[in-house]
């Protein structure tokens, strides 16, 4: 019994000083390998598009509990609130007991806290998921966070999808981003999907899975080039779709978080986007009821949302078609790191190598 002791407690020893140690970038890109290899074994597509896209919103769930106006500031630090309405979804299929992520992190790098592994895992997913891998934020990771062993009210912090006033309420004021940081922080909704029986949200935002497997700036793209229809009018999961079962093997849908980056939504709900297209004779947007005379209204020119309207813009890299993502990829890069490191003092940078 005494030998038993004394070796968890060594073992305990050892845990603590490598966590507190030393993070280099052999352990950073191990963390990115195991991830991809998790995906590369999943062979359905949209199991795929749901195990990435659930990666990059986990951590999301983790750091946009952060409010700077609050006695308990939360952020970054491993705790979500599995069983809240808010992260349904997550338990269960990205972390939870049997689930490999999970698995990958106790057998392999529990030596260091969740949240940082968290953050080194959607990395990796976005690294491995955008144009030919050019967007490697290795050199914006730091190191250090500490896990919380709860985080009680971290649910009745996250967002539901309802607008721009929510965007101001939570990155803005709470979090203390700018309205280049949102709109770029937004624009990983180019991977992933809704669930209807977890959001109440049903789609892909891209057109199609495999697109829905790329880390580019096609989410700006979508939001200003396709007719936008209100749907689930009335109801707590209102939002936009631009599909239908003729041109769509799946439901492509936005948020009205997202399309009030380009058009007042908060103020005139439901309408279209566009009420000038038209599919097989009939006006895209009187598909489900009629909407092509409520067409959404676009930001006066001094209203503070503009900021938004102005960075989407400059994301979508020039005159369309064309490949630039250098635009989306800097800033989201510069959000990303605000906001995994907001309220964390002392992180540390990934060292070349531990010795």
């Amino acid at each position: 019994m005494k030998t038993s002791f004394i070796f968890v407690l060594l073992f305990s020893l050892a845990v603590s000083s490598s966590s507190s140690g030393c993070f280099d970038k052999s352990t950073y890109y191990a963390i990115d390998h195991d991830v991809e290899a998790i995906a590369s074994g999943i062979d359905n597509e949209d199991d795929r598009v749901h195990f990435y896209g659930g990666v990059v919103r986990m951590v999301a769930h983790d750091f946009m509990d952060y409010d700077r106006n609050r006695d308990t500031h939360m952020g970054s630090d491993g705790c979500i609130e599995w069983n809240h309405e808010s992260n349904r979804g997550f338990w269960g299929s990205i972390w939870c007991d049997n689930c490999d992520l999970t698995k990958l992190y106790h057998t392999k790098y529990g030596h260091i806290s969740k949240a940082d592994f968290w953050i080194a895992a959607a990395n990796a997913v976005i690294r491995n998921l955008s144009v030919d891998r050019s967007l490697d934020l290795i050199d914006t990771f730091l190191w250090g966070r500490k896990d919380a062993d709860s985080c009680i009210g971290q649910g009745d912090r996250m967002p539901m999808g309802s607008g721009c006033r929510e965007i101001e309420d939570l990155f803005l004021d709470a979090m203390g981003l700018e309205w280049r940081d949102a709109v770029a922080l937004l624009g990983a909704h180019t991977i992933g999907k809704g669930h209807i029986d977890v959001s109440g949200h049903d789609g892909y935002w891209m057109p199609t899975t495999a697109e829905s497997l790329v880390f580019d700036k096609q989410y700006y793209e979508e939001l200003v080039r396709r007719p936008w229809r209100a749907r689930n009018i009335g109801t707590k999961e209102e939002d936009f779709t631009a599909s239908i079962e003729t041109t769509h093997q799946e439901p492509q849908m936005m948020l009205k978080t997202d399309v009030c980056l380009w058009f007042d939504t908060d103020n005139f709900y439901p309408c279209c986007t566009r009420t000038n297209r038209f599919f097989e004779g009939q006006n895209w947007c009187d598909w489900e009821q009629k909407l092509s005379v409520l067409e959404c209204t676009r930001y006066d020119t001094v209203d503070s949302r503009m900021e938004a309207v102005m960075t989407v813009i400059e994301f979508l890299g020039g005159p369309t078609p064309n490949e630039n993502n250098g635009p989306f990829y800097k800033s989201f890069a510069t959000a990303w790191f605000k906001a995994t490191t907001n309220g964390h003092e002392d992180l540390k940078a990934v060292r070349s190598k531990c010795w």
